[in-house]
């Protein structure tokens, strides 16, 4: 449903939308079965094209947690030890004893805290490419001791990501594709980078990235699929987030087990690509933010309930404005 009121709030109002050629945002409350939508603005700034609940926009660093969910359906089938030494495996890249366990906690004290992504019709890189320096990012380095704190780093997930694949013998897309968009019946979420021309006519535009750059295709590519490289749509995270939520409780796409190692905080705050929510107990989220698009997701961790929101442009008084609102509707909804 498209509306511009949704629990209360004009949204459009909230995040400062002016007309219907400007930025627009995609809100999904889902309790239970049942998932309500609100869409407001322009997915792509400067034309008359309506937000609907099926745009897909870029999640940013929620990729981080699907990545984990991924990694751990392998977990699950004794396929990956999280706390087994990998240096072995991305040898090319780090000389010390380094674990999933530490690169997914962002403990491992690793650089590069984020990727600027390139323009759409940019060369394509590899992994490798990004850990060696090649791209717009630096070389990976270790510049914290191991183990020894919480840093952020995007850099530490691109490292995990090619220690999976080079496990796995697959990509990320083809592994997210085949071991939680499949079971969960995701048709619009995984990571396509580049994004299938298929889907660009019900994508959004990264703020104003069609008048700097590419008119046809107004976003950055990110070959750091785990770290910023998911497209997917509000709706479809919040099938995501009740996923999540039900394994920890019981059991499901990933054994309760893994899920429970997932959300637990090991420095932080911060659990296995996901944080505590500081604002509600027994929730747990993520943020992210990428050239022009931001966004947002929290799951309950006690019943099915999550939300999300998304938006195609870089502002982060209204982001901030955008999170309190979502966390608001859950408490709300938490009240009923």
């Amino acid at each position: 449903m498209i509306k511009n009121t949704f629990y209360g709030t004009n949204v459009k109002e909230m995040m400062k939308i002016r007309g219907r050629r400007d930025y627009g945002a995609s809100f999904a409350v889902a309790k239970g079965d049942k998932i309500e939508t609100c869409c407001v603005g322009s997915g792509r700034f400067g034309q008359d094209y309506p937000v609907n609940p099926d745009m897909l926009f870029q999640a940013a660093s929620i990729s981080k947690p699907m990545f984990a969910m991924t990694l751990l359906r392998y977990v699950d089938r004794g396929l990956i030890d999280l706390d087994a030494d990998l240096s072995g495996v991305v040898g090319d890249f780090v000389k010390f004893p380094v674990t999933f366990a530490a690169l997914l906690s962002h403990t491992a004290g690793f650089n590069v805290h984020g990727f600027d992504g390139y323009r759409a019709d940019a060369p394509l890189l590899t992994l490798e490419d990004v850990l060696a320096g090649r791209g717009n990012s630096p070389k990976l380095r270790r510049i914290r001791p191991y183990g020894g704190q919480y840093m952020y780093s995007g850099g530490g997930i691109t490292l995990a990501e090619l220690a999976f694949t080079r496990i796995t013998g697959t990509t990320l897309r083809e592994a997210f594709a085949r071991e939680i968009a499949g079971p969960l019946g995701l048709t619009r979420t995984g990571y396509f980078q580049p994004l299938d021309e298929d889907l660009v006519p019900n994508a959004a535009f990264g703020g104003r990235l069609a008048y700097k750059e590419d008119p046809a295709h107004g976003w950055h590519y990110y070959p750091e699929h785990a770290a910023a490289g998911m497209w997917t749509t509000p709706t479809e995270l919040t099938k995501l987030g009740i996923a999540l939520s039900r394994s920890v409780r019981e059991g499901g796409i990933l054994s309760k087990e893994s899920a429970r190692r997932m959300v637990t905080p090991v420095m932080g705050g911060y659990g296995l690509c996901i944080c505590e929510d500081d604002h509600i107990p027994d929730q747990v989220c993520h943020d992210g933010g990428n050239e022009g698009f931001l966004s947002y997701w929290t799951l309950s961790l006690t019943e099915d309930l999550c939300a999300a929101g998304m938006m195609n442009r870089i502002n982060n008084r209204v982001f901030d404005d955008m999170c309190a609102f979502i966390d608001g509707v859950v408490e709300r909804v938490k009240e009923k």
